[in-house]
């Protein structure tokens, strides 16, 4: 087999040869690409997905804590638990925006207001 295949190699002529290699990297650049994207697509999706998830965990335990700092205004406080949250996100590489973040702030402090068994 490797007799059959050094023959044909030696017989092919360069230009064949490189139009072979051409398209066959053409075509599998065709098949796999999309395949890739997808894989990298499901990784972002996951991964904004645990930070989601961890924001409205942090925000759960850092509202509790700041409604008894009477001392600071609401803006204040709301300013302190954004920070918090991305300040824990970014030293596990996560990050979402502020406007999510102040979001979930206030979801977690209307949560605390009424808890969910109410």
């Amino acid at each position: 087999m490797l007799n059959q295949l050094t023959h044909w190699l030696q017989s092919a002529d360069t230009t064949g040869l490189l139009t072979f290699l051409a398209t066959l990297l053409l075509v599998s650049y065709r098949l796999l690409h999309p395949l890739i994207q997808l894989k990298l697509q499901t990784a972002r999706n996951t991964q904004k997905l645990q930070a989601l998830k961890l924001a409205d965990e942090l925000a759960g335990a850092i509202i509790p804590e700041l409604a008894k700092m009477t001392e600071l205004a609401p803006q204040q406080r709301k300013a302190e638990a954004i920070r918090f949250i991305n300040q824990h996100l970014k030293t596990l590489g996560l990050s979402l925006t502020d406007e999510t973040l102040a979001a979930k702030v206030e979801q977690a402090y209307h949560n605390y207001q009424r808890p969910p068994n109410q």
